[in-house]
């Protein structure tokens, strides 16, 4: 798998977002935004940038990068002056299927006290209970999310008993079925190989499962 940047990893979900929102007239001079963020030290790796800077946000998309937007132009401000005001991060390792694996909370409950934007839940789910993931939490949860899926067939287990315990659990071709049905929402596979996870498997078994489920998703992303 290629390595890609936040901008490249997120373009193919941006470009469909903006190709299902409505047309939008270009701001005028005199056109309100709905909300700037004023006064902040903004920090956008993606485009050097470092500095103090107004953001003006209209129709949920933000529209100007300003040294000053004047008081005038904003239907609601909020001063961030002394406060860092960076683009929406990404949590590459979260577990955000609570009730349905054997840790998680709430991924809504969750972005708003880090900045972030954008989770991937790290094998909660296996192939087993992939489909429940999507339906009763991704498609309630207004982050954005995506996914490992985890080398075992039912995911994440609760402790003192873990998925791996019982080596069988690790369905590769299972898992990578699962991986070519979900392009748009799974991007790799999840394997726990702690001594307290498989610790009762073979060393041959253990070799096995880490490397199938890596080469097949290397095969599928050239």
């Amino acid at each position: 798998m290629s390595e890609l940047s936040r901008r490249h990893f997120l373009a193919g979900t941006a470009a469909a977002a903006l190709s299902a929102s409505p047309a939008m007239a270009a701001m005028g001079p005199n056109d309100k935004f709905d909300l700037v963020i004023k006064g902040g030290d903004v920090l956008d790796p993606s485009q050097s940038l470092r500095g103090k800077r107004d953001v003006g946000i209209r129709w949920g998309v933000i529209e100007a990068v300003e040294p000053d937007i004047p008081a005038a132009r904003a239907a609601r401000m909020i001063d961030a002056s002394g406060k860092l005001v960076t683009p929406g991060l990404v949590d590459l390792h979260c577990h955000v299927y609570p009730y349905g694996s054997a840790i998680g909370i709430p991924a809504d409950e969750l972005v708003q006290f880090q900045g972030t934007t954008t989770v991937v839940s790290a094998g909660d789910a296996g192939v087993n209970n992939l489909a429940a993931l999507r339906r009763f939490i991704v498609a309630q949860t207004r982050v954005r999310m995506y996914a490992f899926l985890h080398i075992a067939n039912n995911g994440l287990s609760a402790y003192p008993v873990s998925e791996l315990y019982n080596i069988d659990n690790a369905q590769v071709e299972a898992c990578a079925k699962g991986l070519a049905e979900n392009p748009d929402f799974l991007i790799g596979v999840k394997v726990r190989m702690s001594e307290n996870v498989i610790f009762k498997s073979t060393a041959s078994s253990r070799s096995n499962a880490a490397s199938r489920p890596a080469r097949c998703a290397a095969g599928r992303r050239r």
